[in-house]
């Protein structure tokens, strides 16, 4: 029996079909069904900080890994579960040094297909949140070079498997929770 669920652990730890499944960086996904919140909360809720907002009516999720460099600009993927509208948003939260800047803007470049590109975020209301979540979610996957730019210089970002996996890890929970990936 012990050898059995043994190997049960391993083969949910180890295999992960999600992880290279392509999601939509235009379309915007904020609905969640019962079972997808009920996965969320038996299964990966375990390895978040929990905040519940009670005035709206909302909990958010912290992954609890993630990255923390005051030194480095970061981005946090932070779960923001409305319980009471059925509805999760994905929240891009800035670490210190990002905290002074309202419009942000990231190149990419795809050394193997030579190709390259940018984002930009204005920080605005939650579809601009997903949009730019999900873009650098598919930047991850394609393992893009990516630069933060600044008036002075392009800065290297998620340069590590260390500041790039919690923000995977994050979204692919959010996909599921929204029911993108199943």
């Amino acid at each position: 029996m012990r050898l059995w669920l043994l190997l049960l652990a391993v083969q949910l730890t180890h295999c992960n079909p999600d992880k290279y499944k392509k999601v939509s960086t235009e379309e915007v996904h904020f609905g969640t069904s019962a079972s997808s919140v009920l996965f969320f909360k038996n299964v990966r809720q375990i390895f978040y900080e929990r905040q519940e907002n009670k005035a709206a009516k909302a909990i958010i999720y912290r992954l609890r890994e993630r990255a923390r460099d005051a030194s480095i600009p970061l981005l946090y993927p932070t779960i923001v579960l409305l319980w009471a509208q059925d509805e999760a948003s994905v929240i891009l939260e800035k670490n210190e040094f990002l905290a002074h800047t309202d419009t942000l803007c990231f190149i990419w470049e795809d050394t193997a297909r030579h190709l390259s590109g940018q984002y930009v975020f204005p920080n605005g209301d939650r579809r601009s949140h997903y949009k730019l979540a999900a873009q650098l979610y598919h930047s991850i996957q394609e393992k893009h070079l990516l630069w933060l730019k600044t008036d002075s210089a392009n800065i290297p970002f998620f340069t590590t498997e260390h500041q790039r996996e919690p923000f995977r890890k994050t979204m692919i929970d959010y996909f599921r929770l929204v029911n993108v990936l199943r």
